[in-house]
């Protein structure tokens, strides 16, 4: 733990990545901090929360994250203790914004003394900062996905691009999911009154708010567009279908023709016309056989609206 410590004029912040039991075992000697909370840890509660008591309050965030090999989006629980002399910053796996930022600091004292000098609420709100950002890169990276599939629906309907759809629809519904809590917790927490939360830090604490209010209106828009696009691939396949319904009906009816006359001169009856006569028969057949072929093609040669 020593090694994941930092401090400047009289704040500590403590950060632990890959938590394990002695990790917890070792906060548990330093600081009087509920049991409950270190079962939330224990546990990765997927519920994002914030619980003050008289001398500190503790978080559960959830990081808007994409797995790096499934690119699905979820989120990354990190659990920070706040109080009046001591930041305490604890995740499961490392968590790149935060081990970026606290190697920054473990580095320039000018930057530690201008974050951890301000007090614990205002390093808690550059580590909110720092987290939340990349979710704008996220929405980012969703929003040039959508464009994407919108101008491949104009181009092929197949079954991939069905499956693709699905795909960012979920990913998108899920960081709505993902930034909710957040924001809440955001409102919550301006609204607290502790001595070691200044009114000043409020307006810091405001910005971070801000950052998940765009990030939740952009996602709501695009959910809204994925919405329209579900809607305009399944009428899409809808048109396909029909198409090719409609091709395998007219080759019914085609062959309806032929097997009539195989019908009618499989009787082997001697009032038929041109009985005896096998080139005439063949030249029926023929015809019949021609006739299907010029309906076929022109079904799949007609322009499609």
């Amino acid at each position: 733990m020593g090694s994941n410590v930092v401090e400047s004029k009289g704040v500590v912040w403590h950060h632990i990545s890959q938590v394990n039991e002695a990790d917890l075992e070792g906060l548990q000697a330093t600081f009087k901090f509920h049991t409950l909370d270190y079962d939330d840890i224990r546990a990765e509660t997927p519920i994002s929360k914030m619980d003050p008591y008289k001398h500190y309050v503790f978080f559960v965030f959830h990081i808007p994250t994409v797995h790096k090999e499934k690119g699905n989006v979820y989120g990354e629980e990190v659990y920070i203790f706040l109080s009046k002399d001591a930041l305490v910053t604890v995740s499961h796996v490392e968590v790149p914004a935060l081990e970026e930022l606290f190697a920054r600091v473990q580095r320039s004292t000018k930057l530690r003394a201008s974050i951890l000098g301000a007090g614990t609420a205002f390093a808690m709100h550059k580590v909110l900062a720092e987290l939340f950002r990349d979710s704008i890169q996220i929405v980012t990276q969703l929003t040039q996905e959508v464009h994407r599939l919108e101008d491949a629906i104009e181009k092929s309907h197949d079954k991939r691009l069905t499956v693709d759809l699905a795909h960012v629809r979920r990913n998108v519904l899920f960081l709505r999911h993902v930034i909710d809590p957040q924001r809440s917790m955001l409102t919550s927490l301006s609204n607290l009154k502790r001595t070691f939360i200044p009114e000043n830090v409020h307006v810091y604490l405001d910005d971070v708010h801000d950052i998940l209010d765009t990030v939740w209106l952009s996602v709501d828009n695009l959910k809204l567009i994925i919405d329209g696009l579900f809607d305009v691939n399944e009428a899409l396949l809808s048109h396909r279908t029909n198409d090719i319904v409609t091709l395998l009906t007219i080759m019914s009816v085609s062959f309806m023709f032929p097997t009539l006359l195989a019908g009618f001169y499989g009787m082997n009856v001697p009032w038929l016309p041109w009985n005896d006569s096998a080139e005439i028969i063949y030249l029926l057949y023929g015809i019949g056989f021609i006739g299907m072929l010029v309906l076929v093609l022109w079904i799949v040669k007609r322009p499609r609206t």
